[in-house]
Protein backbone atom coordinates (compact mmCIF):
# COMPACT_ATOMS: atom_id res chain seq x y z
CA UNK A 1 0.00 0.00 0.00
CA UNK A 2 1.96 3.00 -1.28
CA UNK A 3 5.12 1.97 0.55
CA UNK A 4 3.48 1.87 3.97
CA UNK A 5 3.55 -0.98 6.46
CA UNK A 6 1.85 -1.36 9.82
CA UNK A 7 4.15 -1.45 12.84
CA UNK A 8 3.00 -4.99 13.64
CA UNK A 9 4.09 -6.11 10.17
CA UNK A 10 7.50 -4.46 10.59
CA UNK A 11 7.86 -6.18 13.95
CA UNK A 12 7.19 -9.54 12.29
CA UNK A 13 9.77 -8.79 9.58
CA UNK A 14 12.38 -7.83 12.19
CA UNK A 15 11.37 -10.71 14.48
CA UNK A 16 11.01 -8.35 17.41
CA UNK A 17 8.00 -7.48 19.59
CA UNK A 18 5.72 -4.70 18.36
CA UNK A 19 6.14 -3.00 21.74
CA UNK A 20 9.89 -2.74 21.09
CA UNK A 21 9.31 -0.96 17.77
CA UNK A 22 6.92 1.45 19.51
CA UNK A 23 9.49 2.08 22.27
CA UNK A 24 12.20 2.79 19.68
CA UNK A 25 9.80 5.21 17.96
CA UNK A 26 8.91 6.96 21.23
CA UNK A 27 12.56 7.30 22.31
CA UNK A 28 13.57 8.57 18.88
CA UNK A 29 15.78 5.57 18.13
CA UNK A 30 13.89 5.34 14.83
CA UNK A 31 13.35 8.83 13.36
CA UNK A 32 9.78 10.13 13.30
CA UNK A 33 10.26 10.76 9.57
CA UNK A 34 9.97 6.98 9.14
CA UNK A 35 6.37 7.01 10.38
CA UNK A 36 3.00 8.26 9.11
CA UNK A 37 -0.26 8.32 11.05
CA UNK A 38 -3.45 7.84 9.06
CA UNK A 39 -6.79 7.73 10.85
CA UNK A 40 -5.18 6.89 14.17
CA UNK A 41 -3.12 4.02 12.77
CA UNK A 42 0.65 4.39 12.67
CA UNK A 43 2.40 3.15 9.56
CA UNK A 44 6.07 2.79 8.69
CA UNK A 45 7.24 4.50 5.50
CA UNK A 46 9.11 1.54 4.04
CA UNK A 47 11.48 3.47 1.75
CA UNK A 48 12.29 6.03 4.47
CA UNK A 49 12.96 3.20 6.94
CA UNK A 50 15.27 1.46 4.44
CA UNK A 51 17.18 4.72 3.83
CA UNK A 52 17.63 5.14 7.58
CA UNK A 53 18.91 1.57 7.89
CA UNK A 54 21.33 2.12 5.00
CA UNK A 55 22.75 5.15 6.83
CA UNK A 56 23.93 2.83 9.57
CA UNK A 57 21.05 2.77 12.01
Amino acid sequence: MFGLMKIKDLAQELKTPESTIRTWKRRGDIPLSCFKEIGGTVFVKVEEFKKWLDLGA
